[in-house]
């Protein structure tokens, strides 16, 4: 019975020092900073370099992907583009040259890091298939 009892003791206190060893989750913050540059009275031009920007103010103590990337979406729909990536999402600030597209007032960025955050909708200048 001694024996049984102590076992029983040592099997539980090596159980206990397990679980309490084990990775516990936490509650992560995703942050989806507002984009701030371009905005929907933006008129970019093809081939020239901007400054995306998007507001810190809000960022939280702890940011669970800090590397981020930007894309060019037209219309919500297609393959995006990538325009950046592998820069600091706490900088606040990226420079993306504009790729050869048509000329058209429906364009967005995506800058992504915790989360994904479009812009709103901006013009770009570029190619236009009736005068080229």
């Amino acid at each position: 019975m001694k024996f049984t009892t102590s076992f029983a003791a040592l099997a539980f206190s090596a159980v206990a020092q397990i679980v309490s060893a084990a990775p516990t989750n936490s509650a992560r913050d995703v942050w989806d900073p507002k984009v701030t540059f371009p905005t929907s009275g933006s008129v970019l031009q093809s081939g020239q370099t901007y400054t995306v920007t998007w507001d810190l103010s809000e960022k939280p103590a702890e940011v669970t992907n800090p590397i981020g990337h930007i894309t060019l979406n037209f219309a919500n729909i297609g393959t995006p583009v990538i325009l950046a990536k592998g820069f600091q999402l706490t900088d606040g600030h990226a420079d993306i040259t504009i790729p050869d597209v048509y000329t058209q007032s429906d364009y967005s960025i995506t800058l992504f890091g915790d989360s994904g955050n479009w812009s709103e909708e901006f013009e770009i200048q570029g190619y236009d298939p009736l005068t080229q």
